[in-house]
């Protein structure tokens, strides 16, 4: 009997490789190849903007296609990062992404009769609120003296949409999405339909969770189901 739990592709400093996939596709064993996953997201020259807020965090929800993530988004010298970021790796293939920065305020109630100026009435860092109205186009202000139009920019706070440039890579990926395909694996022991006495459990299956353990969970629980398959042989 052979356990291939080999993981992904994720820290190579460790040791991590491909090798789990090389044995499957020797066998003639389905796969998908390994991407990056849980993983920071780099920008585009347009949102260029974003590095220059390098350490900084906030609260934001981001929407990936059908999914919406919420939790904390992190600044960072390549890019964006942070566990929501993260987390919207896992779902993002390519096309946009939007981020709402007020995600629990409405921008048209913070400006209404305030004569504040609009980066002092955003509450968020001034760095950050003074940066998202220059990435919309929109001047700083007392918010008593808004146009219409500003107000129509103003309210993409809540859906600041675009298209990420890639990803940090294998380097600084928590995990790897990808692995061997799970129609190729018996649910019961998670042994190979193809090849008798050849099991892949953990990272090295195509199985992927979000941030906060779900990966450890299906590594320890993919090995449990297939130890007690080869006890009861």
């Amino acid at each position: 009997k052979v356990i291939v739990a080999t993981g992904g592709k994720s820290y190579k400093t460790l040791g991590a490789t491909d090798i789990g996939l090389s044995i499957a596709k020797k066998f003639g064993i389905e796969v998908k190849e390994f991407e990056p996953a849980l993983v920071g997201m780099t920008v585009q020259k347009e949102q260029f903007w974003m590095k220059e807020l390098t350490g900084l965090s906030c609260y934001v929800h981001i929407q990936v296609g059908d999914k919406l993530l919420h939790e904390e988004m992190l600044f960072a010298h390549k890019g964006i990062s942070g566990p929501c970021v993260l987390s919207a790796s896992l779902y993002w293939r390519k096309g946009d992404i939007s981020i709402n920065f007020l995600p629990n305020k409405n921008i048209k109630h913070l400006i209404k009769n305030s004569k504040k100026l609009l980066s002092s009435a955003i509450p968020l860092p001034k760095r950050l609120s003074k940066a998202i109205l220059t990435a919309l186009d929109v001047e700083d202000v007392a918010c008593n003296k808004i146009s219409k139009e500003m107000l129509e920019k103003l309210e993409c706070i809540h859906n600041y949409s675009f298209a990420p440039a890639g990803n940090f890579g294998f380097t600084k990926a928590e995990v790897s999405r990808g692995g061997v395909v799970c129609d190729e694996l018996e649910t019961s022991s998670l042994e190979s339909k193809k090849v008798k006495g050849l099991y892949f459990i953990g990272e090295v299956v195509d199985v992927t969770g979000e941030l906060g353990g779900y990966n450890f969970q299906w590594a320890f629980s993919s090995a449990v189901v297939c130890a007690n398959a080869l006890n009861r042989l």
